[in-house]
């Protein structure tokens, strides 16, 4: 089950041979991790991707005032990591729910790349995806209402909502608690609207 879900994640990107696709799944360690549990805390030494089978993980970072601000979601089929390998982490990686993902090691991951530069292509590629989410989601912040945003959040993860606390998506919407409990029901009519 893992080894499909893995091998149509890489198909998504690249085009790998048996003999690729053997290289990269004997680099993959299968985990679980209990809700709650971190992966990552920011300052530790990052040597991992994870992608995600089942479950939820998160990044986020402590602001000046001391509040928890989530960057991201990773769902199943997700990939998450602290981009900067092999240095103090910038940003912490937790589940919210018991999750089982895959990691796998930077530097081995690097020697893969070396043997089969396809991989190469696979990371720019993952890493391009992530830089377009991020400057969507960060201009959706400048021109959207939070309400248009909570529909983007729905359109994107359909089921999250009733997965996790409330507070969580507040936090990955820039807005308080009590300002999403007031645009939360605008926001499920649009994704209504845009799903119909």
């Amino acid at each position: 089950m893992s080894q499909d879900l893995l091998a149509a994640a890489l198909a998504q990107h690249v085009s790998v041979s048996p003999e690729q696709e053997a290289a990269f799944m004997a680099i993959c360690e299968l985990r679980e991790a209990k809700k709650k549990e971190f992966l990552l805390r920011t300052g530790e030494q990052n040597h991992y991707i994870y992608f995600v089978l089942s479950g939820c993980l998160r990044s986020f970072i402590i602001d000046q005032a001391g509040k928890e601000v989530n960057l991201e979601f990773a769902v199943e089929r997700y990939w998450i990591s602290d981009i900067a390998f092999n240095k103090p982490a910038l940003l912490s990686i937790q589940a919210l729910e018991p999750t089982r993902y895959v990691q796998i090691n930077s530097s081995a991951f690097e020697e893969l790349t070396q043997q089969h530069p396809v991989f190469n292509l696979f990371y720019r590629k993952l890493l391009q995806n992530g830089y377009f989410a991020f400057k969507k989601r960060m201009l959706s912040g400048m021109t959207q209402t939070a309400a248009e945003n909570y529909r983007d959040f729905l359109l994107k993860f359909p089921t999250l909502s009733q997965r996790i606390p409330q507070y969580h998506i507040a936090s990955y919407l820039g807005i308080t608690p009590e300002f999403f409990s007031s645009i939360k029901s605008e926001g499920l009519d649009l994704y209504q609207q845009a799903i119909s």
